[in-house]
């Protein structure tokens, strides 16, 4: 393609975020170009065949209670499938030094361990596509910790594990470091309900992988695309945008979408600067982290789901990702350093806790934390961030409009949060245009 050209909108990054923003703006009649700095679109979704089996490394699950991602497959007749392991006919559960399967009769006091934690958030996050309506009480627990939360309820062990895990996978970090109020809003998504919780983090994925949705979006769009290219600056002024990619090629445009992810931010240079706090923001990071390992292993274990506290083990959790009668793989996360790297005996050691006899054959995945394009795995706020970034990251600068799942209201950290973020970005943008 031709670069040292104009469009009327140029997006800078093809995650979900983008790719929305671009269909809906071509769609509306304006030019519209896609500048990726990888070698493909998605983003921190990457649907990809390994080891013989297709695997999301990034993004997967998507659920009915997130509005704009489903809609999407259903414009798409995209088929969705099960995760074997989240409708798990056995959970194994490790608290301290010792692993048991979960009980029928402990259900009802692993569930009560939910509604204990999250006993205020009806009333913090009334409603939680808007956090204005009840932003006072927000902004007064937000800089409570997971931990704060934790150490001042008076939970059984089993309770401690299973909220305790299954928060630090959702935060991808440790207790101490994830926000209280980060963990309400994905509750009160969910309509304060623990099946639903469950089901919308890890049950449903596309069959044909998160590709199928990406491929569905550009095809339907015909917008263009610039991949391998990197964004090296953006110069905006009453006139509009030229940015600069690594290689000095310049585009112009009346409005540039921003879809690059927090975390890496400030790895773009604009002129003027972005505001203060939106460069703060991106310094200081989000604090979603960790890994997302796959375990290969022979035969069939069956639906099966572990959980445990990354303090008792360095799997916080897995579960059964694809079953074979030769060989399945399970999804596992884990926030020890170098999980990616860490010896087939090592985790064999550590399985063979939670399912004995297992015979792990390999581990995979992809390291979001060293990515340089992403710095992070999904976004969760740090305690204390809400009240000073919620309201500026996602707010326009001039002809910079912001698009991002990091950012978003709603379902942040999520594929349903970035398009939602990206149909949003392009409506602003062609009522701009339009005015």
């Amino acid at each position: 393609m031709a670069f040292n050209r104009s469009v009327d909108v140029v997006v800078i990054g093809g995650g979900f975020a983008g790719i929305t923003a671009a269909r809906d703006l071509q769609k509306s009649g304006l030019t519209t170009l896609v500048l990726e700095a990888r070698d493909r679109l998605g983003g921190r979704t990457w649907h990809k065949e390994v080891n013989g089996f297709a695997v999301e490394l990034g993004g997967t699950w998507i659920h009915w209670t997130q509005p704009f991602v489903w809609a999407e497959k259903e414009r798409y007749g995209l088929e969705i499938q099960e995760t074997p392991g989240c409708a798990a006919e056995r959970i194994a559960i490790k608290t301290g030094d010792q692993v048991h399967d979960l009980r029928e009769d402990q259900l009802a006091e692993f569930v009560d361990g939910f509604h204990q934690f999250f006993a205020a958030s009806k009333a913090v996050w009334e409603l939680p596509y808007d956090s204005r309506h009840t932003r006072e009480a927000i902004v007064e627990c937000d800089a409570q910790t997971v931990a704060d939360r934790m150490n001042a309820l008076e939970l059984t062990p089993l309770q401690r594990t299973a909220v305790g895990g299954m928060l630090e996978i959702l935060s991808m970090n440790q207790p101490e470091n994830a926000s209280y109020v980060e963990m309400m809003r994905c509750w009160s998504l969910t309509g304060w309900n623990y099946e639903l919780f469950n089901d919308t983090a890890a049950r449903y994925k596309f069959t044909n992988g998160t590709g199928a949705l990406v491929s569905a979006i550009a095809e339907d769009g015909a917008f263009e695309v610039a991949l391998n290219t990197s964004v090296s600056s953006v110069q905006h002024s009453a006139t509009g945008v030229s940015v600069t990619t690594v290689n000095g090629e310049v585009v112009t445009a009346k409005r540039a979408v921003v879809t690059v992810p927090l975390n890496v931010l400030n790895s773009v240079s604009f002129d003027p600067p972005l505001s203060t706090v939106k460069q703060e923001a991106s310094q200081l990071k989000h604090v979603g982290g960790g890994y997302k390992v796959f375990f290969e292993v022979e035969g069939d274990p069956g639906a099966v789901m572990t959980l445990s506290r990354s303090t008792d083990s360095p799997l916080i959790g897995s579960f059964t990702y694809k079953r074979g009668e030769q060989h399945s793989v399970l999804a596992g996360f884990s926030l020890e350093p170098g999980a990616l790297e860490k010896p087939l005996s090592e985790w064999q050691t550590v399985l063979e806790e939670f399912m004995p006899g297992v015979r792990l054959l390999s581990t995979f995945g992809h390291d979001w934390g060293d990515d340089a394009l992403s710095n992070g795995s999904w976004c969760t706020y740090r305690p204390g961030c809400f009240g000073r970034f919620a309201d500026e990251l996602p707010r326009h600068e001039g002809h910079l409009y912001f698009a991002s799942g990091d950012t978003t209201e709603g379902w942040r950290g999520f594929i349903e949060g970035a398009i939602s973020s990206g149909s949003k970005a392009a409506v602003a943008v062609a009522h701009s245009l339009a005015s």
